[in-house]
């Protein structure tokens, strides 16, 4: 069959988007297929995974439920800046069907177990230009270390592995959080796209998981350009700011990852040095993301830009 698909990108984190109506047979063909459609060979689409908007008719422009499959063909619980794409999709279709109509401040939709609830920074000021607004998702509530089972047990992994690849560095500073996936965060003096392809596939053989996120961040000073950038995005001032590197289950080394952004600034709560309530800037090799939680209490927010790249067709 003949598959109609957008190609969309979160801070370079891309994806091949569709939108089902009611397939089983198309998504599980997609599923096994997923490796072929995403690989950057040549021969493929070309992406870090595929997002399918469920809709209950083929004129229905509210999806009902995001299904993100990883380019290995798994299931991911949930994707920040998948969610980001996809919401924009929607408000795009909106757009291009319904121009007359008054366009959603924002959308909702269910995940593999969980829902997404997003809203569009700024949309009345961007309808007019037609470009595509901010986008802030909430993201839910993560736990962290303790608050996870097997906290102790991955502790011991850290340790075999840092041994093994002689870095005791990943030793003294890093968090597990899960966010509905699972994050391991750690925070070091010096950060590469080499030291994430040396650790990220290692700490996926444990078996107290079946694979995780790894991330390694360290600190930046928050320049002035940096401060005018956060007010003219955000129209709020952003405290902290981060360089971070990712690999993700499922996928290996991509360029961002939200709810990567989002583990990353759960790490730095969680060790009482942070500001919560304050937007933290964490920037990957695809672009920055910007997070806060006003509160324990409170969801966690993430906001950040997503953007088409064309539109094409393709056998499956």
């Amino acid at each position: 069959m003949e598959l109609e698909f957008e190609k969309w990108h979160g801070n370079k984190n891309d994806f091949i988007l569709s939108w089902f109506t009611h397939d089983e047979v198309a998504f599980e063909s997609l599923r096994r297929q997923a490796s072929l459609l995403c690989t950057r060979d040549g021969s493929g689409v070309g992406a870090d995974g595929i997002l399918v908007l469920h809709t209950k008719s083929s004129r229905d422009l509210s999806p009902y439920k995001l299904s993100i499959i990883n380019s290995d063909g798994s299931l991911a619980e949930t994707c920040g800046n998948g969610i980001r794409c996809a919401a924009l999709s929607i408000l795009k279709k909106h757009r291009e069907v319904t121009p007359k109509i008054e366009l959603p401040h924002g959308v909702e939709f269910a995940l593999k177990s969980s829902q997404a609830s997003v809203q569009f920074m700024g949309i009345l000021e961007e309808r007019a230009s037609g470009s595509l607004p901010l986008v802030a998702v909430d993201m839910g509530k993560a736990k962290v270390n303790e608050e996870n089972p097997d906290y102790r047990e991955a502790g011991e992994f850290i340790k075999e592995v840092a041994a093994e690849l002689k870095m005791p560095e990943l030793t003294r500073e890093w968090t597990l959080v899960s966010l509905g996936n699972r994050h391991l965060v750690f925070s070091l003096d010096k950060v590469s796209r080499e030291l994430i392809r040396k650790i990220g596939p290692r700490l996926q053989t444990s078996k107290l998981w079946d694979g995780i996120n790894v991330h390694i961040i360290r600190s930046k000073p928050v320049t002035e350009a940096d401060t005018k950038a956060a007010k003219a995005a955000l129209s709020q001032s952003m405290e902290e700011l981060y360089e971070a590197y990712v690999w993700e289950r499922g996928a290996g080394e991509t360029q961002a990852c939200g709810s990567g952004a989002c583990a990353v600034a759960v790490s730095q709560w969680a060790s009482g040095l942070s500001d919560r309530s304050s937007w933290i800037g964490v920037d990957m090799p695809g672009g920055r993301l910007y997070i806060k939680q006003p509160s324990a209490d409170d969801s966690i927010t993430m906001a950040g830009p997503a953007k088409l790249s064309f539109r094409g067709k393709v056998q499956i």
